[in-house]
C-alpha cells in the first residue's frame, strides 16, 4: 500500500510510542486528557531532551498555559530498570543509580538529573519483567534497542519509554528445514441452552480431552474450558486426524443435544479461547513476525469482530504472543479454529507454509500504526484492503503449490467476506453424531464468592430459593462471571422455570434463615388497555431491571388462583410470572369490573396471600370520599381546607352560596373531575355549569338546582364547597402538585413539585397544561426570600397532611398533595391524590421522574424485607 512504503519509527514519537503500547496491552505510562483526568499529571513535549522537558501540571488552567504537547499520568516510580533488547532476547540490564541527583518534583532517571545506569545480573529481572521488555520493543517494530521499565509501590511495573539502539542489528537468517512437528493445544467451551456449562463437568483436568487450567473461580475446582490436546504430527492432514479423533471422543463424553461445542474467540464474555500452534522449530523474530503478519492478519480478516477484539485484548491475544518450549515454538496468538475442519486445515497448512519460507517473508506494514489499530479494533474492511499484497507474497513461495488446494478454503473466506460463524456447535461442521437426549443442569443458583461470604452460604449447599410467592430447593455454585459483574447471580434454566421468571432477569438478593429471597418482584395492578399510563409502567419496569429487582403490570382477570401465577407483561414481554411479594396499586376503580370483583382480589392478595400494598386500599377508600377526607384533616389543618359541607338539603346551597357567591358541586368518589358543577350567583339569577359537559344553564332557585341534582345523588352523595379564586399565571388558573414519597427507610420525602395551569375552572384532564415550578414562580415571585418562603409553606403543609392521613390508614408509600394559592396569598388544599399520574415526564423533569421511579421501587423492596440502604 502506498502510505507504508515508507518505513515508520514509533519510538521517534513517545506519544505514539505509549499509543501503540497501550493497543498492544503492554503495560505502559497512561497518556490522559488535561480536560478531564485528575490532577497532578506530567506535560511533555516532542523530541528527545533527556528530561528537560517534563514538567509537573497541578491545574487545567496550568494545562493550558504551559504549552505540553501531551500529557501522562503521575505515578510514583521507586526503581527504574534499562533493559537492552535484542530481537527476542535480553543481553543486558542496567539499574538507575543515583550520584547526585539534581532537584525535580518528578524523579527523572537520566544522566542530566545526576542519574547513572548500573549493569545488574541479566537475571535479576523477573521473567514477566523480561517478556514485556522483549514484547514492548516487538510491537513498535524495533529489532535492537532499550526498554525502560518502572517499578511501582505495590511492586507492579510499567514500561516508562523505548528508544532504539544506535548499533543496527541484522537476524541472521535461519531457514526451517522441512520435517518439522506440528502440534496444537484448542480451547472450546460448552454451552447448554446458550449459558455456560462448566468443561469440568463431563472432562477431567489432565488427559488429550481435559480442562484448561482457568477455573470459573478460585479454589472452585470447576473449570470453564475444555482443551484439546492431540498428538503432533508431520502435516497439517495428520493434526487434523488427531483433532478429529479427540472431538469425537468429546463428544461421546456429552452426548447430550442440548450442550454444544463452541469456539471461536469467545464463546462467552470474558472466557477467551486460543488455539494455540506447536512447532518442532526453534523461535526467531523473523518467524514470529511473518506469523503475526502472513497468519494473525488474514484471520483477522474472516473473524468476529465484537468477540475477536476483545480476545486480542487478553494476555494471550495480539500480536507477538508466543513461548518457547523444549521442542521448539508455540505461537499463542490465534483464536480457536477448529469450529471447521476445512478451515483448521487451511488454517495449518497456512502455518506450515509461513513457518517454512518466514526468513523471506518481509514484513513491510505490519508495525504500522494504522494497521495494529485496525488489527486491534476489528476494522475487517481495513484489514481486507492488505490482502492482496499478503495473498501474491505467499503465492511466490515455493511451496505454494503443494498447500494451494487446502489455502483456497481460508483465501475464498476471505476474498468472499464470509466471517466465521462462531455460535454453531462445531460438532455438526465435523460430522460427529449428536445424541438426542437433553443434559439438565438441575436447580442451580450460581451466587459470587463476595456475596456467598455475606450471607455464609456455602458452595455445593442446598437451599430454598423464593422469587415473589415461589419457592424452590437450589443447589449452590459458584457464579462464572463475578469477574465482570461481581453483584450479579445467575439461576439455571429449571431453577427459572419452577420460580417462572425470566431468562433476562439478573436479580438481586438476599438471605436470612437458610431461605435465599430474590427480587424483590413487584407487581403492577392496573386496567388494560393501560392508556396513558404505559410509558409510566415502562419506565418503572426498565428502573427495576437496572436495580436488580423485577416487576410487572396485570390486571385482575390476570391472576390464575389455582396456580398461584399472574399473566403479566414485563420490558421482555408478556409471560407467566409468581406472585409478586409487592403490589403496586394503579388500578383506579373498585367494585366488579369485566366480571371480576376488584375489592376482593385486592382484599385476597393483601389478607390472603400476605402481599403488601404499595399503597394499600384503605388509603385509596379514604382519598376517594371527599368528604370523609374532609372530616380527617379539619382537626388539624383547617386553614388549608375550603368551606365545605355535604349535601343533604337544598340549605346547604344556599347558604354556601349566599356566603360565597361561588361554589362547587362535587360527587365523593369523583375523579378527573368528573361530574363536577359549578354554580355562581349573579345579579341576573343563579346559574350552573356541568364543566364536563360543557352544559350552561340559569336555575331561579336553590331548590330547583336540588331537584335537578336529586336523581345524581342516588347514586353518590355530593360535597358543596366554597369556590376559590387562584392566583394565575399568564392568565391561567395556577394549582401546584407536591409528590411526597417514602424512601428505603420508610421515610417521607418531597420529590418534587409540579404546577399546573388551566384556563377553565376546574382542572380537567383536557385543559391541564404542566410547567416547571421554578419558571412560574420565578416569574411570580421575582424576591428570592419570598419565593422560598411560600415553597417551604407549601412543603409544610404538605408533609402535615401526609402524616395525618398515615395516622388513618397505616403505612403507605406516596401521596401527591395538590394545592394551590388564593386571592388572599393563602395555601388552599384542592385534594388528595393516592394515585397521581407522574408529571414529571410531561415538564421534562427526567432526574425527578427517575428520582420518583426509584424511591417507589426503593419502598417496594423496603416493604418486601430488603433493608440495604439505596441511594
Amino acid at each position: 500500500m502506498d502510505f507504508m512504503n515508507e518505513r515508520i519509527c514509533i519510538v521517534s514519537d513517545k506519544e505514539l510510542t505509549l499509543q501503540i503500547l497501550n493497543l498492544n496491552n503492554v503495560p505502559s505510562i497512561e497518556l490522559v486528557d488535561p480536560k478531564i483526568c485528575t490532577y497532578p499529571i506530567i506535560g511533555r513535549k516532542y523530541g528527545q531532551h533527556g528530561g528537560n522537558d517534563i514538567s509537573l501540571i497541578n491545574t487545567k488552567d496550568q494545562a493550558i498555559d504551559d504549552g505540553c504537547d501531551f500529557y501522562t499520568k503521575l505515578y510514583p516510580i521507586e526503581d527504574e530498570y534499562r533493559v537492552e533488547v535484542q530481537a527476542l532476547s535480553i543481553k543486558k540490564i542496567y539499574k538507575a543509580v543515583v550520584q547526585c541527583a539534581k532537584y525535580n518534583e518528578v524523579t527523572i532517571r537520566t544522566e542530566t538529573f545526576g542519574w547513572e545506569w548500573k549493569e545488574v545480573d541479566i537475571n535479576s529481572l523477573p521473567t514477566d519483567w523480561s517478556n514485556v521488555a522483549i514484547r514492548g520493543l516487538y510491537v513498535t517494530g524495533l529489532t535492537h534497542g532499550f526498554v525502560k521499565i518502572g517499578i511501582l509501590p505495590n511492586e507492579s511495573f510499567i514500561v516508562t519509554d523505548i528508544n532504539q539502539s544506535k548499533i543496527g542489528y541484522s537476524e541472521p537468517e535461519l531457514k526451517t528445514k522441512p520435517s518439522f512437528t506440528i502440534g496444537a493445544d484448542v480451547e472450546f467451551m460448552l454451552s447448554c441452552d446458550d449459558e455456560l456449562l462448566a468443561a469440568s463437568t463431563f472432562f477431567p483436568v489432565e488427559g488429550a480431552v481435559g480442562c484448561d487450567e482457568r477455573q470459573i473461580e478460585k479454589d472452585s475446582g470447576e473449570y470453564a474450558l475444555a482443551e484439546l490436546r492431540p498428538e503432533k504430527g508431520d502435516s497439517p492432514q495428520e493434526l487434523i486426524s488427531h483433532i478429529k479423533q479427540l472431538i469425537q471422543e468429546a463428544s461421546e463424553k456429552v452426548p447430550y443435544k442440548n450442550v454444544e461445542f463452541r469456539a471461536g474467540s469467545m464463546p462467552f464474555a470474558g472466557y477467551q479461547c486460543g488455539g494455540h500452534l506447536h512447532f518442532g522449530i526453534p523461535s526467531s523474530l523473523s518467524l514470529l513476525r511473518a506469523f503475526d503478519h502472513y497468519l494473525a492478519l488474514p484471520i483477522a480478516m474472516i473473524e468476529e469482530t465484537r468477540t475477536a477484539k476483545l480476545r486480542r485484548r487478553t494476555n494471550h491475544g495480539g500480536l507477538g504472543r508466543y513461548r518457547v518450549k523444549p521442542y521448539g515454538f508455540e505461537y499463542l496468538s490465534l483464536s480457536s479454529w477448529i469450529i471447521d475442519p476445512s478451515l483448521a486445515l487451511s488454517i495449518l497448512c497456512l502455518a506450515k507454509l509461513v513457518a517454512l519460507h518466514h526468513h523471506e517473508l518481509k514484513s513491510d506494514f505490519l508495525f504500522h500504526p494504522l494497521v495494529q489499530r485496525a488489527y486491534y479494533h476489528g476494522n475487517r474492511l481495513f484489514l481486507k484492503s492488505l490482502w492482496k499484497e499478503i495473498k501474491a507474497t505467499l503465492m511466490k513461495t515455493s511451496s505454494y503449490s503443494k498447500y494451494e488446494s487446502e489455502l483456497s478454503h481460508l483465501f475464498n473466506m476471505i476474498e468472499n467476506e464470509n466471517p466465521i460463524n462462531e455460535s454453531i456447535d462445531l460438532r455438526r461442521n465435523w460430522g460427529v453424531t449428536i445424541s438426542k437426549e437433553s443434559y439438565d443442569p438441575g436447580l442451580i443458583i450460581q451466587i459470587p464468592k463476595r456475596m456467598r461470604l455475606k450471607y455464609d452460604l456455602k458452595e455445593g449447599d442446598t437451599t430454598f430459593v423464593c422469587a415473589g410467592k415461589n419457592m424452590s430447593p437450589a443447589i449452590i455454585q459458584a457464579y462464572p462471571f463475578t469477574f465482570r459483574n461481581p453483584n450479579s447471580i445467575h439461576l439455571s434454566k429449571s431453577l427459572r422455570e419452577k420460580l417462572n421468571v425470566p431468562k433476562e432477569w439478573s436479580p438481586k438478593l438476599s438471605a436470612a434463615n437458610g431461605v435465599i429471597t430474590l427480587g424483590p418482584i413487584i407487581g403492577i395492578l392496573a386496567a388494560r388497555p393501560f392508556e396513558r399510563q404505559t410509558t409510566y409502567f415502562q419506565h418503572l419496569c426498565k428502573l427495576a431491571h437496572e436495580k436488580k429487582m423485577f416487576a410487572y403490570v396485570f390486571e385482575p382477570g390476570d391472576i390464575l388462583w389455582d396456580q398461584q401465577l399472574i399473566k403479566g407483561t414485563s420490558i421482555t414481554g408478556e409471560g407467566l410470572f409468581p406472585f409478586p411479594a409487592v403490589i403496586y396499586d394503579r388500578y383506579f376503580l373498585g367494585g366488579k369490573e369485566k366480571g371480576v370483583d376488584i375489592d376482593e382480589v385486592r382484599a385476597k392478595l393483601q389478607s390472603i396471600n400476605k402481599i403488601p400494598f404499595v399503597n394499600p386500599p384503605a388509603l385509596f377508600q379514604l382519598t376517594g370520599n371527599k368528604w370523609e377526607a374532609h372530616q380527617l384533616l379539619t382537626k388539624e389543618h383547617e386553614e388549608y381546607l375550603p368551606e365545605s359541607r355535604l349535601l343533604e338539603d337544598p340549605a346547604d346551597l344556599t347558604e354556601m352560596l349566599d356566603q360565597f357567591g361561588e361554589i362547587y358541586v362535587k360527587p365523593l368518589g369523583g375523579a378527573l373531575s368528573i361530574g363536577v358543577i359549578r354554580v355562581i350567583r349573579r345579579p341576573a339569577g343563579i346559574f350552573w355549569m356541568d364543566l364536563n359537559r360543557k352544559l350552561f344553564q340559569q336555575v331561579n332557585t336553590t331548590e330547583e338546582l336540588y331537584l335537578m341534582l336529586t336523581p345524581l345523588m342516588k347514586d353518590n352523595p355530593y360535597l358543596v364547597q366554597e369556590g376559590i379564586r387562584r392566583k394565575q399565571y399568564n392568565g391561567k388558573n395556577l394549582e401546584i402538585r407536591v409528590y411526597m414519597q417514602k424512601n428505603e427507610k420508610q421515610i417521607w420525602l418531597r420529590t418534587g413539585m409540579v404546577t399546573r395551569l388551566t384556563s377553565e375552572d376546574v382542572m380537567t384532564e383536557e385543559s391541564e397544561m404542566n410547567l416547571r415550578l421554578s419558571k412560574v414562580f420565578n416569574s411570580l415571585y421575582p424576591d428570592l426570600t419570598e419565593r422560598r418562603y411560600v415553597i417551604n409553606k407549601l412543603a409544610k403543609a404538605s408533609h402535615g397532611i401526609v402524616a395525618t392521613v398515615e395516622e388513618k390508614v397505616g403505612g403507605f408509600g406516596e401521596l401527591a398533595v395538590d394545592l394551590c394559592i388564593d386571592q388572599y396569598n393563602s395555601i388552599k388544599l384542592l385534594e388528595i391524590n393516592a394515585k397521581p399520574d407522574s408529571l414529571f415526564s410531561q415538564i421534562r423533569a427526567y432526574k425527578l421522574r427517575t428520582l420518583a421511579g426509584i424511591r417507589l421501587l426503593n419502598y417496594a423492596a423496603s416493604l418486601a424485607g430488603y433493608k440495604e440502604d439505596e441511594k
